[in-house]
């Protein structure tokens, strides 16, 4: 039975003592059944890992960066915005440090002879949770009627302003906002 590749993987013995950095690159598409389409990935991912290999014990650092094509939840517009996400790991030969519960997904055991790292389902959860829950436009001429005059405290004037200029689906979300006020 072969091994299937993994798609982002660390060579253990390729590691030096100290601070090792590597760089990949791949796209949405290869992350299959991972479902990175659904939150928004579609593009390029870039994958920055930094390895700290030190006694018996290796420090991973992922960071992710990718652009989410998503869509506002207020005006419904299209958004492509950059989400850069973070996960530090720990895999250890042999067995967890001393008082460390072994309950914690950071903390992982790995045997002295093991080749390769597999940190594929880690880079996706880690795109995955860069992704925030609510995306909001902040330059949508459409998207005003909620953006920086509540910031700024000038609802007033900007209602004043769109009285005249206010579409029936504009109307309908004004009376909704103050429904829910």
């Amino acid at each position: 039975m072969s091994k299937k590749k993994s798609l982002i993987e660390i060579r253990t013995g390729a590691l030096a003592e100290g601070i090792n950095e590597l760089d990949f690159i791949c796209h949405a598409r290869d992350f299959e059944g991972r479902r990175l389409e659904d939150v928004g990935f579609t593009g390029e991912i870039a994958v920055n890992v930094v390895a700290d290999m030190s006694g018996d014990e290796i420090t991973v650092t992922i960071n992710t960066s990718a652009v989410a094509d998503r869509t506002c939840d207020r005006c419904l517009a299209p958004i492509s915005k950059i989400l850069d996400g973070s996960l530090v790991l720990v895999y250890t030969f042999g067995s967890l440090p001393e008082g460390e519960p072994a309950e914690y997904d950071e903390y992982r055991q790995i045997d002295k002879s093991t080749e390769y790292i597999d940190i594929t389902e880690d880079v996706c959860d880690t795109l995955i949770l860069s992704s925030p829950m609510k995306i909001t436009c902040t330059n949508n001429p459409d998207c005003r009627l909620y953006g920086s005059g509540e910031e700024t405290g000038n609802t007033e004037k900007i209602e004043e302003h769109q009285a005249g200029h206010q579409t029936s689906w504009q109307e309908s979300l004004e009376k909704l906002k103050d429904k829910y006020r």
